[in-house]
């Protein structure tokens, strides 16, 4: 392919094009085995997740062609989307890992695959958020995959290596960096969406659901490398959902906005790769529940058990609806009226 850039503009496939990966891995991972028909899809499954990585790699490869890469690599904002590659490399070496218990070589190819994928990645998404914070350049909720990328690799560290010493301690300065990626690229986005004016049907980034599904990934780290009890998760925890809840409330505003603006078929029934940014936030908040709940069964105030208990009972089947939902956007294949709008 001798030309990345389609018509809106954008390089193709996008550079978030891994948030598919990623979307189908954590469903696979963390919802699949909690609903009833699981055992008899749990192979197929991790058949179509690899099956879907690698067809993405091959359309990224045969993207880079004629200054390809350089096109991904040098916008400011839409470079972060490359941080899908790394995760959803992770992402495929844990369904790997669950599919094949007893020879775990796959699983660690690719895991090495997504740690030198982060090694390149993570010296230019450090520099482009320290340019971010000093430029007037609008960015979203993409910038946060600095810390999605970097956790997921901290996370299947810890659960290829977990009798490893050196492995834990690593891990442990990882998820630390991640945080820290997360409070830069967080008052980056805040920052934009305060002080700037903007409009809310078009304004409005799918990405930025990443604000919460970062958290989610970074509390999932935690529990996995147990550095931290009962209680400092159970507030951490509830911080989480306090954001899922503030950011989905907007992004219900926004689908009112849209209808308003476009109409339901217009303005809701659309496909663009980067609502499975969504999904996988789901998924990724799900799966922080509940490795939460099986390290602590019980955890806080009363109010706040009914409310994890309700999110074990019903978070399976609320990923597996908006994965639905997802597929049939993208076999529709109807694009959004502003695909100039921010991803």
């Amino acid at each position: 392919m001798s030309d990345v850039t389609g018509a809106s503009g954008r390089v193709s496939p996008p550079n978030s094009v891994g948030v598919i990966v990623m979307a189908l891995g954590i469903f696979a991972a963390a919802s699949l085995p909690r609903l009833p028909f699981a055992a008899a899809l749990a192979e197929p499954a991790a058949a179509a997740v690899a099956a879907v990585w690698l067809a993405t790699a091959v359309a990224l490869v045969a993207s880079l062609g004629q200054g390809g890469l350089t096109r991904r690599t040098e916008p400011l904002v839409e470079s972060f989307g490359i941080g899908t590659w790394v995760a959803g490399t992770a992402v495929l070496a844990r369904v790997l890992m669950l599919a094949l218990p007893t020879d775990l070589w796959p699983a660690r190819a690719a895991f090495v695959a997504s740690l030198g994928l982060w090694l390149w990645f993570i010296p230019r998404a450090v520099g482009y958020l320290a340019r971010l914070v000093r430029s007037q350049v609008r960015p979203n909720g993409i910038i946060l995959l600095s810390t999605v990328a970097t956790q997921a690799v901290a996370l299947m560290a810890l659960r290829l290596f977990a009798a490893v010493g050196a492995v834990r301690d690593t891990a442990a300065v990882l998820m630390a960096f991640g945080a820290a990626c997360y409070a830069v690229a967080a008052f980056a986005v805040v920052r934009a969406y305060t002080c700037r004016t903007w409009r809310l049907a078009a304004d409005w980034a799918n990405g930025n659901c990443i604000l919460h599904g970062a958290l989610s990934i970074t509390g999932l780290a935690a529990v996995v490398g147990g550095w931290f009890g009962a209680g400092p998760m159970s507030v951490y925890w509830a911080a989480v959902v306090v954001v899922l809840v503030l950011v989905e409330a907007v992004e219900i505003a926004r689908l009112a906005a849209r209808v308003r603006e476009f109409g339901w078929r217009t303005g809701i029934a659309v496909y663009d790769p980067s609502q499975w940014a969504r999904n996988f936030t789901f998924g990724m908040f799900y799966a922080f529940t509940l490795a939460f709940a099986r390290q602590d069964p019980a955890i806080g105030p009363s109010a706040l058990n009914a409310l994890r208990n309700l999110v074990l009972a019903n978070g399976a089947y609320i990923v597996l609806f908006f994965l639905a939902v997802e597929v049939a956007l993208m076999l529709l294949g109807r694009r959004s009226v502003d695909d100039a709008a921010p991803a």
